[in-house]
């Protein structure tokens, strides 16, 4: 019997054993078979439900790694997306980059021609040709040339004879009457 309480002194409720003994009877020894045969049927039972609770947990189990592999496999998916997306981007502002260089070394480039063609037409501005002729011909010995008239025909050398094909026009029928005619 389950004690309630806490029983003081030395009760004789608070020495008795919680237990109590059985005698054995033909009874309890049938009723032990039967009741042997009743567990080990419930055993089994119980065996055949943990192996099923087993089963169903493996599945959950799988079920769940599947879920988790598709979960990393996404994110994955999404992280390549994005990462493609930003070396586009880079790649396009790389581009840009580039594109404003070269922009800037073409307009120096256009203002440096444009000083030098300045600087030459001042030079040419100053340049005196008949002193440059005077020099030629005293220090180098040069000798300007004298022009040899040349004498041309001023008639042209055009043929006026010109012929004109004229060409009668002619059936389809006609030509292939001429055509097997002619063979």
């Amino acid at each position: 019997m389950a004690r309630m309480s806490y029983q003081y002194e030395t009760s004789p409720r608070k020495y008795e054993p919680e237990y109590t003994t059985k005698k054995r009877t033909t009874k309890n020894v049938q009723n032990k078979k039967s009741s042997q045969k009743v567990s080990e049927n419930k055993k089994v039972a119980k065996k055949e439900n943990i192996k099923k609770r087993l089963e169903q947990e493996r599945a959950k189990k799988l079920e769940e790694k599947k879920k988790k592999t598709k979960q990393v496999i996404l994110v994955i998916a999404i992280f390549g997306m994005l990462l493609s997306v930003s070396y586009r981007e880079i790649s396009v502002m790389e581009m840009f980059n580039q594109k404003k260089d070269l922009e800037n070394q073409l307009a120096v480039i256009e203002k440096e021609n444009g000083q030098v063609e300045k600087s030459i037409k001042e030079v040419e501005s100053t340049l005196d040709w008949n002193k440059i002729k005077q020099k030629a011909t005293d220090e180098l010995g040069m000798e300007s040339k004298q022009a040899i008239p040349l004498d041309l025909e001023k008639t042209d050398n055009v043929e006026t004879d010109t012929q004109f094909i004229q060409e009668e026009e002619t059936s389809w029928l006609e030509k292939i009457v001429s055509f097997f005619i002619n063979r």
